[in-house]
């Protein structure tokens, strides 16, 4: 069975505890890493700069303490991994929501993210609907 690393463990418990609940039973399942939980100002303003957000500091859910968002990604593969395992990876982390009464949104059901589709969906994140 799989488990978090430590860096994976620092970033969980950034999270909301409801968030961590759904993470704590998908690596039960499948293997991932946690990417980002919290993020602060520059780290968010960093994400946005580059291209991996379209939230500035602190419009994010990311932004928040605790994290109402996460993005993980397959183990082994990190953001190279093929959208298959980042199917496989959202129906656990899916069904554990569900299973506990969480709504959560999946970046990989957006539609135009940032307008090339399904090659430019946000994958690795997910985040509480509040």
């Amino acid at each position: 069975m799989a488990r978090f690393g430590r860096t994976s463990t620092e970033r969980r418990n950034t999270c909301d505890s409801r968030l961590q609940e759904i993470l704590d039973e998908a690596i039960k399942h499948v293997d991932f890493s946690i990417v980002w939980g919290h993020r602060d100002m520059e780290e968010q303003n960093r994400a946005f700069n580059d291209g991996n957000s379209r939230n500035r500091w602190p419009t994010s859910k990311h932004n928040k303490y605790p994290a109402k968002a996460f993005d993980i990604v397959p183990y082994p593969g990190e953001y190279e991994a093929s959208y298959e395992r980042f199917f496989e990876l959202a129906t656990y982390i899916l069904a554990a929501a569900s299973a506990r009464g969480i709504a959560i949104e999946w970046g990989g059901h957006w539609k135009n993210y940032t307008g090339k589709g399904l090659n430019d969906r946000d994958w690795a994140h997910f985040e509480k609907i509040d």
